[in-house]
């Protein structure tokens, strides 16, 4: 798990990531952990009720290949192989009663993600004495290689560290740990991505750090929290009105006129869509006032770039996959504070794809952080209260797939 959640900022090549992912969590699931959940009896009604959303969206997404143009059948499916292989993963974790387990090799994988970042921000910031007001990652790249750091798109990497970040936020509210050691690394870990984050100078990350407070207040309801998300707005105004340009220098990067050229797209297909094809599409947008057309590799929102792809019904699709799950956790009056560490990075890595969405089913990439490990393990967990069929404290199956979720008294665990 750590060298997957890590790999993209070391990995030279995405061939190599996915290899790597494949070799890893792909192969043993389809040989070793889906045979052992058939023969320990681990996949019944309720278990398959529960994952039901994603075997539905999966679904679609494959049929819509066959009135896609051009797809590239051959990634399209190994993406949906590499989906379903975590979620059978976490899924096993769960059934088996261990939850401490995954809890735990989430937490270290996004250390060692921590521990990858560190070292990046030491060569740039530090070993090349870049000004702190540089860009991570906007030096020279040659100079990079040779201290081992990769240059990554700063885009990109906004989408892998924000919900690592929130997830590991998430890991450490969820309850003390009595390894204080570990405990006070996780700390330091999640200030480096914190740095990191705002680093890469993406107003994404700037958002998905407030979101992260705001969602932190929500499911928390805690008194400090409700002060931190005081500060932050005030802190944002602030710098809105003495620093515009760190916030406003990049104007609205293009973000209305794409999704605008991609409603006019989506019109064309509204109930199905165009299919998915994993090639590169652009967004077609032209400028009145250049008077040129300009590419875009995607429509930069999540919600849009499903709808084109697979229409309303592949939209309703996708939202069913975390809606339901989420609305059943914030707002149940019986809430469980372990479940409370899968919403953060739902939620941050929602409103981040909602500016920077790539596509609805792609092979494991940057993106996954954002939506597919987080939903995986929201449904993983559904997908344990379903197999729950023997349950006397949930007498209703629909309890069971969406079980009540929230904190302890103390609501923030420093």
């Amino acid at each position: 798990m750590s060298v997957v959640f890590s790999s993209h900022l070391w990995q030279r090549s995405t061939g190599a990531g996915l290899n790597l992912f494949d070799g890893l969590i792909t192969l043993p699931t389809i040989f070793v952990l889906i045979p052992l959940m058939i023969r320990r009896g681990l996949v019944g009604g309720g278990f398959l009720l529960a994952a039901s959303p994603l075997f539905a969206y999966l679904a679609l997404a494959l049929s819509s290949m066959l009135w896609a143009e051009n797809p590239d059948s051959s990634k399209t499916f190994r993406a949906a192989t590499q989906l379903l292989a975590l979620f059978v993963l976490f899924s096993y974790l769960r059934l088996t009663d261990n939850t401490f387990v995954l809890r735990r090799a989430l937490l270290i994988a996004c250390m060692c993600t921590a521990v990858v970042a560190a070292w990046h921000l030491i060569v740039v910031y530090g070993v090349m004495e870049a000004p702190w007001a540089t860009v991570l990652y906007g030096v020279n790249q040659q100079e990079l290689a040779l201290y081992g750091v990769k240059p990554v798109n700063a885009v990109l990497a906004t989408l892998l560290v924000v919900p690592q970040a929130a997830l590991l936020l998430g890991l450490l509210l969820e309850q003390p740990d009595r390894n204080l050691w570990l405990r006070g690394l996780g700390y330091l870990s999640l200030l480096v991505l914190v740095t990191m984050i705002i680093a890469l100078e993406r107003r994404t990350g700037q958002v998905a750090i407030v979101v992260a407070i705001a969602a932190c207040a929500v499911l928390y309801r805690n008194r400090i929290w409700y002060m931190l998300l005081g500060l932050a707005v005030f802190a944002g105004l602030l710098i809105l009105i003495f620093f515009p340009d760190f916030i406003l220098s990049r104007g609205l990067s293009w973000r209305p006129s794409i999704w605008l050229a991609t409603i006019d797209e989506i019109g064309n297909a509204p109930f199905f869509g165009h299919g998915i094809t994993n090639t590169v599409r652009p967004v077609e947008v032209y400028d009145s006032v250049v008077g040129v057309m300009r590419n875009f590799r995607h429509p930069h929102n999540m919600a849009l770039s499903v709808t084109y792809a697979l229409g309303f019904l592949g939209l309703i699709l996708w939202l069913a996959l975390w809606v339901p799950g989420v609305l059943a956790r914030v707002f149940s009056g019986q809430r469980r504070v372990e479940e409370l560490y899968i919403l953060l990075p739902v939620i941050v890595g929602v409103v981040a794809l909602m500016f920077d969405g790539g596509e609805p089913l792609s092979t494991f990439h940057f993106n996954w952080f954002c939506f597919w490990i987080p939903i995986v393990l929201l449904l993983s967990s559904q997908a344990f209260y379903g197999a729950m069929v023997s349950s006397d404290e949930m007498p209703s199956r629909i309890r069971r797939i969406f079980p009540s979720a929230g904190v302890s008294n103390s609501g923030l665990l420093l």
